[in-house]
């Protein structure tokens, strides 16, 4: 992921991306495992929200590092975590665990 560090002032002055950020797949459970299925699903309604990932440390009681390690996948969300991520983005459980739904007219296969 990027962040405002990997980013390099224009000749205006405002910040450019040194390179555009990169379009992942959408993590699918029979390649890629539930953990990483919750992980894209976290990172997405959090992006939806606004929401950082300190401060999502902060409502889960984690440091960023912990958060950033489940963002990426290296380490799973806990049921418990879920279940209070689930809250804090006002949606149930399993939009969170649920693989993202595959574009019209694009089969998974």
């Amino acid at each position: 992921m990027l962040d405002i560090d990997d980013a390099e002032s224009g000749p205006d002055g405002i910040a450019e991306l040194a390179d555009p950020p990169r379009r992942r797949p959408a993590p699918r459970l029979s390649s890629d495992g539930l953990a990483l299925v919750v992980a894209g699903a976290v990172r997405l309604e959090a992006a939806r929200r606004g929401l950082s990932q300190q401060q999502l440390a902060t409502e889960l009681g984690l440091s960023r590092t912990a958060v950033s390690a489940r963002f990426r996948g290296r380490v799973a969300w806990s049921l418990d975590e879920v279940g209070l991520l689930a809250q804090l983005f006002g949606c149930r459980v399993v939009e969170l665990v649920t693989e993202a739904p595959t574009p019209a007219g694009r089969s998974v296969w």
